[in-house]
């Protein structure tokens, strides 16, 4: 991530302002905090974002799919949540 930017109080007050200025009134804090880490991603994590999102798009074509039920699942035995009910 770049770092100087990413760190900067100043940038990120100016970030939101703009963003409170030009979006509408429903973004949450989070999708802002998603917004500021995106746009503030190095050329490698960039890279390696879209990487991972062809890999996805490319898994749904082929039919490489999990139900969301079983995969949620598995998640909540790998850190051994309860079952969901």
């Amino acid at each position: 991530m770049a770092t100087e930017r990413f760190n900067d109080l100043k940038a990120f007050k100016g970030f939101i302002d703009e963003k409170l200025s030009s979006e509408s009134d429903e973004l949450t804090l989070a999708e802002a905090l998603t917004h500021w880490e995106i746009e503030n991603q190095g050329a490698e994590e960039r890279k390696e974002t879209l990487e991972a999102i062809q890999e996805g798009f490319a898994d749904i074509e082929a039919g490489r799919l999990t139900p969301v039920r079983a995969a949620l699942d598995e998640l909540r035995k790998k850190y051994g949540l309860p079952p969901l009910p």
